[in-house]
């Protein structure tokens, strides 16, 4: 007899060019059971995002190279649905706004306390998954809509048709569409 599977720990990213901050998002988040990644900046999260799988990314607004408002609006634009909490020094108003406005889902200024964003983290990630349990099981990316209950694909108003192989190898792909899949997972 075999035994069940253990369910993969959430997957969450730290964007910031702070190591301290990293250091201890990562160590007090491990604790809270949460598979960690860092990144110091945004060539390093697209790296992390080309390799895994994640379920929610915390994301600095003040980093060398591209600014955590252009990593959110080039996520959302891709139609990259992973909840985002930026985290930022800036506190203004106006700069909570348009960190929600270009697509984050939380906005927590610094200095933080980290119970506050372990709650704020747990509360994205509930949301998202009785969402994803909710609602009719679809994906969707400019233009292009999967049905995966019906099998089905549409662009636009016109349905494509598919073969069965092609139908599972598009879901695959679409299900982690920044993710490098190998032979073997493909197969």
């Amino acid at each position: 007899m075999s035994t069940p599977a253990t369910p993969r720990a959430d997957r969450i990213v730290v964007v910031d060019d702070d190591a301290r901050i990293r250091d201890l998002l990562r160590r007090y988040l491990s604790q809270e059971g949460f598979d960690v990644l860092l990144a110091e900046d945004a060539k390093a999260l697209n790296r992390v995002l080309t390799r895994e799988t994640v379920d929610l990314i915390v994301l600095d607004l003040m980093l060398p190279g591209e600014d955590g408002l252009s990593i959110c609006r080039r996520l959302r634009a891709a139609s990259d649905a992973t909840p985002i909490i930026m985290l930022t020094a800036k506190v203004e108003d106006v700069d909570r706004i348009v960190g929600l406005e270009v697509g984050a889902d939380d906005y927590l200024p610094k200095p933080f306390n980290p119970r506050e964003l372990l709650a704020r983290i747990q509360t994205i990630l509930r949301r998202a998954a009785s969402g994803a349990a909710a609602g009719a099981r679809q994906l969707r990316f400019e233009g292009l809509a999967i049905d995966l209950d019906r099998r089905s694909v549409q662009r636009g108003a016109d349905s494509i048709e598919l073969t069965s192989t092609e139908f599972e190898l598009l879901a695959l792909l679409a299900h982690a569409p920044h993710k490098v899949f190998s032979r073997d997972d493909i197969l």
